[in-house]
């Protein structure tokens, strides 16, 4: 995938997170009518209020899966054994079998609205993944999505707030969040936001774990079945939903994650979920059979949710 912090970043389309008020640029910094001002560091802006920044701090000195990073940072020695002795995703079967037509389906969507040459795409919470999420999306959306994170980072186009999203009403071509909302305080609220910045007839691709060990990227706080997540997205019209990844994959993480629970030091963890990735990860291969079956999504690894916002909204 081209590097999301490519794609020229339209600052008419950006707006305060506060007010909502439009942005001008000053200098190294964004400011809006009513005074609100936002740095802009390198070419990325940050649109972070000063309660939403030392809120998200505060998650992450207690963030678990954060401080075993953070550890791994400082041992090089160690990051580099954990890198290398990294086992497949035990999604990573099903991310190649379903996620990526999804994504074809999003961008048949997409192409099915005849976007303009300066069409806006943007995904939330994947720029720290580069192009993992990106598989499937045609290279008229790769060359023009702006990654949305909640700090600067390589790939990262705009720092943000998914509860209170930088941009105008209505802005957006369509719009991807990947296993993203079981990490927010306010779902409904970030659902509400993507349908705001979203054109009528544009579309919202959306996954989540439903069967997942709990992980903290800071926080980390609940799971949907698939008639939840249907729910959350309720405003939209739905286009398709369902598991997309099945039983063996849920069953391939627990057995992953099931020993290296009994261990407290990053080292021991990370070493032990490593040989257990390793011996498990072949259950996965299971949803060739497993995922196509009619309750599949009842003991799913994750579902998603694939829709439009209505072209009438009144």
């Amino acid at each position: 995938m081209s590097n999301p912090a490519l794609a020229p970043v339209n600052l008419a389309r950006l707006a305060c997170p506060d007010c909502r008020d439009a942005v001008t640029r000053t200098g190294d910094s964004l400011v809006c009518a009513r005074g609100h001002r936002y740095d802009i560091k390198g070419d990325v802006p940050v649109l972070l209020t000063t309660a939403t920044s030392n809120a998200i701090e505060a998650d992450r000195s207690v963030a678990e899966n954060v401080r075993l990073r953070r550890s791994l940072g400082r041992n090089k020695t160690l990051l580099r054994v954990v890198e290398a002795l990294r086992p497949p995703h035990p999604f990573k079967y099903m991310r190649w079998r379903k996620n990526r037509p999804l994504r074809e389906l999003f961008s048949n969507v997409v192409a099915r609205n005849n976007p303009p040459p300066d069409a806006l795409f943007l995904d939330i919470g994947s720029g720290i993944l580069g192009g993992q999420n990106a598989s499937g999306l045609s290279s008229f959306i790769r060359e023009r999505v702006v990654a949305l994170e909640i700090d600067a980072a390589s790939g990262v186009g705009v720092v943000g707030d998914a509860h209170s999203l930088p941009w105008c009403d209505g802005v957006a071509d369509g719009v991807l969040i990947q296993g993203v909302l079981e990490h927010v305080r306010n779902p409904e609220r970030v659902a509400s936001e993507i349908f705001r910045v979203l054109k009528p007839g544009a579309p919202v691709y959306a996954d989540v774990p439903f069967q997942q060990h709990y992980h903290l990227d800071p926080l980390d706080f609940r799971r949907w079945t698939s008639y939840g997540f249907n729910d959350l997205f309720s405003a939209f019209e739905n286009v398709d939903s369902g598991a997309c990844a099945g039983p063996a994959a849920a069953l391939t993480d627990m057995l992953t994650e099931f020993p290296a629970v009994l261990f407290a030091r990053p080292a021991a963890y990370w070493l032990a979920k490593s040989v257990a990735g390793w011996i498990f990860s072949p259950v996965q291969l299971l949803d060739f059979f497993w995922a196509v079956r009619p309750r599949a999504h009842t003991i799913a690894g994750a579902v998603y949710f694939l829709g439009v916002k209505p072209k009438r909204t009144g």
